[in-house]
């Protein structure tokens, strides 16, 4: 028999890598066209650089590893559109770029490649930008905003503005300024109660991650990875149960659980990193009874953060701690399989003496 040797991740199913991918991209592709609907042609070139940065960043980094380029690898351009619809629509082009470049160059082709990656690259971009930026990580414009391609971000004594320049009906260049707000996580953190409405927060009409405010669509995307089996059930859903259940009985808001559990579920990346971060097939753990314990431990580290952590937005560092993990609960499940195993193991003998 001729084996075939090939690295992880090793899917024992009809579908593949690349099909995964796909169906994952396309519903990052519907994301950026509503972002495009509510920022404009701005949210587009945000993710193409994005993109264009983590496919140049994936080839360099394969060649010099000595590696061949495998051109139906679509693992790059996911991790670009990951990365940039975590982003607000009036981030610098070089905070992003600088972003994908680090998922790639450091959190991926270190420990080897496609499949042997420690951590989720993109949360690690996030990451890094957040470290980095944390100022313009985490502002954001209104929806529906007229937003110029090129402009920079200038804060005043109290406020930000993007400001780009835009030539009117007369043919007269203008400046033009835009003032840009916080996300309705950030108003938890520092113990306020958000004014949005569940009809806004679950149309995404607020300010906040280019591709995480449109609560509905962000719905209707896990839906479908669930029913194509794209994503396993035992990882988001006890993530998002175990973030609810934390919001209910621990509130932020000074009101009643319920609404805690609306805006804490609502608001900032939570929703997004379930769906897309969470159930990464690489960094998470081997065997399906292992995870339901990583999900829970990831939504507790997720509201942990959130709580005492020094970011509003916690998802993307929830995720890298989790992925550190992994081996860990990889291990101490193996040990719990073979104990069960070896008592099955016993049973059966005796079943068999007494027989006998």
């Amino acid at each position: 028999m001729k084996l075939s040797r090939h690295p992880a991740p090793h899917i024992r199913h009809q579908e593949n890598n690349r099909t995964l991918m796909s169906d994952v991209l396309i519903l990052l592709m519907v994301l950026m066209v509503l972002a495009y609907l509510f920022y404009g042609l701005r949210a587009l070139v945000v993710c193409g650089v994005s993109v264009l940065t983590a496919v140049l960043t994936d080839a360099v980094c394969t060649l010099l590893r000595g590696s061949r380029l495998n051109l139906f690898d679509l693992s790059p351009v996911v991790t670009g559109m990951l990365i940039a619809l975590c982003m607000p629509a009036t981030i610098s082009f070089k905070i992003v770029a600088s972003a994908a470049f680090f998922a790639i160059a450091i959190a991926k082709h270190p420990f080897g490649g496609l499949g042997n990656n420690l951590f989720n690259p993109a949360a690690s971009g996030i990451s890094f930008a957040a470290i980095c930026w944390p100022r313009l990580v985490f502002i954001y414009p209104m929806p529906f905003s007229r937003i110029g391609v090129l402009g920079t971000v200038a804060a005043n004594a109290t406020d930000y503005y993007y400001t780009y320049s835009s030539v009117n009906a007369q043919g007269i260049a203008q400046e033009i300024s835009l003032r840009l707000y916080q996300n309705p996580a950030f108003v938890l953190k520092v113990g306020g109660v958000p004014t949005n409405d569940l009809t806004e927060m679950l149309l995404g009409n607020y300010p906040g991650p280019m591709g995480a405010t449109n609560i509905l669509v962000l719905m209707t995307c896990l839906v479908y990875l669930l029913f194509r089996r794209t994503v396993r059930w035992q990882m988001p859903i006890p993530f998002l149960g175990t973030c609810a259940l934390i919001a209910l009985l621990f509130p932020r808001t000074g009101q009643s659980g319920l609404r805690s559990v609306e805006f804490e579920m609502m608001s900032g990346l939570l929703l997004f990193g379930a769906v897309f971060m969470i159930s990464d097939p690489v960094t998470s753990p081997k065997r399906d009874s292992a995870y339901f314990v990583y999900g829970i431990f990831a939504g507790s580290i997720t509201m942990g953060f959130r709580y005492f952590g020094g970011f509003e937005e916690s998802m993307p560092f929830a995720v890298l701690l989790a992925n550190a993990f992994v081996p860990l609960i990889d291990r101490y499940n193996e040990r719990l399989h073979r104990l069960i195993r070896r008592k099955q193991l016993e049973s059966r003998k005796n079943q068999n003496l007494q027989e006998a």
